[in-house]
């Protein structure tokens, strides 16, 4: 697997979030703890083309410093941090494994809406994205991810079970 298609990978899986309220847009807002959890992309482009069912599949997993990529046969770790005084959010992101792709950066933007986060960035570590767009001509990965059903909830008790 290219470090490239790694990256790429990994870094549309790391726009996951908990469920956000649009106040997480606003400079200052975004906070790596609401990240915390585990995301499926549910939608995404790679360079202005839409991104097939095989990106969808598997598992990412926020912590406050690490986002986890975990494949059917290769999982992935970036170390990351947010500068949330930017609006959108800018996410700086470097792999830390597996050791043969260590030290691959990207430099993107991230925001959180209505549950959903939606990161976008360059695979080959060029300029931050301005705006939430990929084309052709840009050469943009954008994702967009939702936390898996349960994550971050607080389960009710039943009648029964006070």
């Amino acid at each position: 697997m290219s470090w490239l298609r790694a990256l790429v990978l990994g870094a549309g899986l790391v726009a996951v979030s908990a469920a956000a309220a649009d106040d997480d847009n606003k400079p200052g807002k975004l906070d790596p703890g609401k990240l915390v959890g585990t995301y499926k992309i549910t939608d995404g482009k790679k360079a202005g083309d839409k991104i097939g069912d095989d990106a969808k599949k598997g598992a990412v997993i926020f912590t406050k410093e690490a986002i986890t990529i975990k494949g059917d046969d290769m999982t992935f770790k970036f170390g990351y941090k947010l500068d949330p005084k930017e609006t959108p959010a800018a996410i700086d992101m470097e792999i830390t494994e597996p050791d043969a792709l260590k030290g691959a950066k990207a430099l993107g933007i991230i925001k959180l809406e209505g549950g959903e986060v939606t990161l976008c960035y360059h695979p080959e570590g060029k300029e931050r994205p301005k705006k939430f767009e990929s084309t052709k001509d840009n050469g943009y990965y954008m994702f967009t991810m939702k936390k898996e059903q349960g994550e971050g909830k607080v389960e009710k008790k039943k009648k029964d079970d006070r």
